[in-house]
């Protein structure tokens, strides 16, 4: 199931909501002179309902009434739903008679369920398309897109694509290759980058997507920002026919507002598989937040008592494509750790861009215990539940982290963050090489399955109680 047939299932459940409250309503101003119990026992009233739901369905199956939803004005919705209601109402009263049901089918029923279904569906279209839409910059699941385009074409791209009013698409900035207009605006949207800045840009940013205007740049040249944005695990879409390029990622036909493109991307998960995994991660979020609350109870005391502070540390980390978020953990550490830290990174025994050290100072003696455990870690449970994390990923960077990565370090940032992954049950005490984490992490995106995460899920708990995972 694609988005699209997503958001076609949800107007379905609104609109058969809306029939089954009609019917009902209906049915019981008409029918309650004749007290409550007539109405309410009679089995006849029940399958008429589902002859009713089903009649709906057959519209929808039939007709497809919501294509261009969101494309559509108050006007063009009545019209779709006069349609809608009307063929169902057509439907109905035909199967009535050809049953010969249409002598005892009230007539007030009848008509006031469609009347009634057809001011719901005009009321909660309109509502249900203005709150997706005002609201696709702020949900998690919206892809976020950088335009790069020339300084004639910019306007003339940008408003055909956002007149489009594409659902899960927000264009998140303009990057403009043959003039310095980073700070200026085209159709409220801000030009973020130039040909010099667009690659720091995106691998600071959050970014999901590129589309491109084809005569930006020479076939040559072309190739490389491909490759360049590919390297970050950013999928590229060209407003053009397929070219014959050497680049490594996947092609796909796709379209973006009135362009067609050809999309250059990494390996991309099916709807039903990612549905499969958000499921597996609110499981286990809930099982985890309930195990947490009981664990608080017991640890809270003891951190407070060895040093004075909160019992959770809260710290700002990236998620997917460069999504900023708070992470959660029982504090392992004295209350001044993030300031001492600096004084420390002498004694860093990484090497790049994280920091791991042996007898770290800054733990506490309950840290050591909860670290060595991996107790410490259970609040993430609650990053699960809330979708910034998932039970299984790559590791979260922090956000000083982050803002050193070079291009291809950003690809490691293509799916969401777990609470455990393929570094953590691979010795991670003993890797020092941020690349190779690197490496590992890419290689577990571009071969990601559900069997590989509950794999992953077994021998972390396997890590776990043989206590080989202690976290430094």
């Amino acid at each position: 199931m694609n988005r699209s047939q997503m958001q076609n299932l949800i107007l379905y459940m609104w609109d058969v909501a809306g029939i089954t409250i009609g019917y009902f309503l209906m049915t019981y101003i008409r029918f309650y002179s004749n007290g409550y119990m007539y109405w309410i026992s009679d089995s006849r009233v029940y399958y008429r309902w589902i002859f009713a739901v089903f009649m709906l369905t057959l519209v929808y199956l039939i007709f497809y009434p919501n294509k261009d939803f969101f494309k559509r004005k108050f006007k063009n919705e009545l019209v779709c739903n006069l349609k809608t209601n009307g063929m169902a109402g057509v439907l109905m009263a035909t199967a009535a008679y050809l049953i010969q049901d249409a002598d005892e089918y009230s007539r007030f029923v009848y008509l006031g369920t469609i009347v009634f279904n057809l001011c719901w569906m005009q009321i909660v279209h309109c509502i249900y398309r203005k709150y997706v839409l005002d609201n696709r910059e702020r949900v998690r699941t919206t892809r976020k897109i950088l335009i790069i385009c020339t300084k004639d074409k910019a306007e003339e791209i940008v408003s055909n694509i956002i007149k489009e009013k594409i659902y899960d698409l927000w264009v998140e900035g303009i990057i403009v290759i043959d003039a310095d207009m980073t700070g200026q605006k085209i159709c409220n949207i801000p030009v973020v980058a130039n040909y010099r800045s667009m690659y720091l840009y995106a691998t600071r940013s959050v970014v999901d997507e590129i589309f491109i205007q084809t005569s930006c740049f020479e076939k040559y040249k072309m190739q490389e920002v491909i490759t360049k944005f590919e390297e970050m695990g950013v999928k590229v879409n060209l407003s053009i026919d397929l070219l014959n390029l050497n680049v490594q990622a996947s092609k796909q036909l796709g379209k973006i507002g009135a362009y067609y493109t050809v999309a250059f991307t990494g390996k991309e998960a099916s709807l039903r598989m990612l549905f499969g995994k958000r499921l597996l991660d609110i499981i286990g979020g809930l099982v985890g937040v309930f195990m947490t609350g009981i664990i608080t109870i017991i640890l809270g005391p003891l951190i407070k008592l060895e040093s004075p502070g909160p019992i959770f540390f809260s710290q700002k980390r990236v998620g997917k494509n460069g999504r900023i978020f708070k992470i959660y953990k029982f504090r392992s550490m004295y209350a001044d750790a993030e300031e001492r830290k600096k004084e420390l990174m002498a004694q860093n025994e990484m090497n790049g861009l994280m920091f791991k050290m042996k007898d770290d100072p800054r733990i506490t003696k309950i840290g050591k215990f909860i670290r060595k455990t991996s107790l410490d870690e259970f609040p993430q449970f609650w990053n699960v539940l809330k979708g910034d994390m998932s039970l299984v990923g790559t590791r979260p960077p922090t956000v000083d982290e982050f803002e050193q990565y070079d291009l291809h370090h950003k690809k490691r940032l293509g799916m969401t963050p777990g609470l455990t992954g393929v570094w953590q049950v691979s010795g991670r005490s003993d890797i020092t090489d941020f690349e190779e984490i690197v490496n590992m992490d890419v290689e577990y995106i571009e071969n990601w399955s559900l069997k590989r995460d509950i794999g992953i899920l077994f021998k972390t708990v396997q890590v776990v109680l043989s206590s080989e995972s202690g976290a430094r």
